[in-house]
């Protein structure tokens, strides 16, 4: 078995090759290509795109993407797609030929036909690899070309970059997610009648959202937004937080700012419009009398309806510092009463659906 390359002859030579193809190359399709990879993505998501746009990008039937460990020298398969008839034994080999060369490849395997023909490109962060992107076999049936191989490596160094952005996005969440955690933390240990409560509410939503049929999307906004959303309360003075007795009218108003509170606390996240109009909007009504900003009816989005529900029906159970928690009975009826008043009335339907299928699943003995 031997490898050499298949294909046309370059129109240059020397240092002078590279810089003619990088300027042919600089079309609407690779800065396409360029665009639709997005560093926020979840990693594994952003490697299978990478992937599927190498493959658009040099018109290959198969590509994968190897993640190289450098401590024991060994690749893993991070990500694949294509209609080929499966991956070829000999992409690993030359992958890891690939890495330890530092510089892309473009081969075809002598033998019997069909003649398969690849592609291996390195990926590097600060000089350093961590992966191999790899396509085979063209869909028009010829070799790879020259242009093929410098379309790929400039498309590599793009995504090079998505990956070491997506790694820092990562991080930089996490570390933001630690720091507004230990914030509700902080804030349920202020008030022990509220422990749990944004997480309680929290699942309610999640529940009430399933049954109104809401995507997988809508519901990771809810369980975000949802798990934050009384986060501003922070700023709020403990002696009205717990304060045993109604509020006065002053102190109502303070705590009618716990929203917009929540709302600025939460701006270097980076929330999605939806999740901030959760932590902003929780505590509108159907009837436009809420606050703070005295939305009413369908002028409310549809997630924050579904979370002002299931908020009012947690508070409604628990046991508070001015009064007992209510009954299940007493907890509906007032929501029944204020059905396209203070809430949208399908939502409530959707509640109580919800806690008919708890209690049958009571009965079953699976929860």
């Amino acid at each position: 078995m031997s490898w050499r390359y298949h294909g046309p002859s370059l129109p240059l030579k020397g240092r002078g090759v590279k810089r003619y193809l990088y300027s042919r190359l600089r079309g609407p399709q690779q800065r396409s290509l360029h665009l639709s990879l997005d560093p926020s993505l979840e990693r594994d998501l952003l490697l299978e795109r990478i992937v599927k746009d190498a493959c658009k990008l040099t018109k290959a039937r198969i590509g994968c993407l190897f993640l190289y460990n450098p401590r024991i020298g060994e690749l893993k398969l991070g990500a694949m797609v294509g209609n080929g008839p499966g991956m070829p034994p000999f992409f690993e080999k030359v992958a890891l030929e690939v890495i330890s060369q530092g510089e892309g490849r473009l081969s075809s395997l002598d033998g019997r036909p069909p003649r398969r023909s690849l592609i291996a490109v390195p990926l590097t962060i600060k000089g350093q690899p961590f992966g191999v992107i790899c396509v085979a076999d063209r869909r028009d049936g010829k070799a790879f070309s020259p242009w093929d191989l410098l379309r790929l490596e400039g498309f590599s160094l793009w995504a090079c970059l998505c990956v070491e952005n997506n790694a820092l996005y990562d991080t930089v969440y996490r570390n933001i997610m630690d720091t507004f955690q230990s914030l509700v933390m902080t804030l349920e240990a202020k008030d022990p009648y509220t422990k749990e409560h944004s997480q309680r509410a929290t699942q309610i939503a999640l529940d009430i959202a399933e049954v109104m049929g809401a995507t997988e999307a809508e519901r990771e906004s809810l369980r975000l937004a949802g798990w934050l959303h009384d986060i501003g309360k922070i700023g709020i003075q403990d002696s009205i937080l717990s304060k045993p007795g109604p509020l006065t009218p002053e102190e109502y108003e303070v705590i009618k700012a716990h929203p917009l509170i929540g709302e600025k606390i939460l701006e270097p996240l980076g929330l999605l419009p939806i999740e901030r109009k959760i932590i902003r909007n929780h505590h509108e009504r159907w009837d436009g009398r809420g606050y703070p900003d005295g939305l009413s009816g369908p002028e409310i989005p549809a997630l924050v309806r579904i979370f002002t529900v299931a908020d009012a029906f947690e508070a409604m159970t628990s046991t508070r510092p001015y009064r007992r928690a209510k009954t299940l009975e007493e907890s509906l009826e007032e929501l029944d009463a204020l059905s396209w008043v203070q809430f949208d009335g399908e939502v409530v339907k959707a509640l109580k659906e919800v806690l008919r299928r708890k209690r049958w699943q009571e009965r079953e003995g699976t929860l």
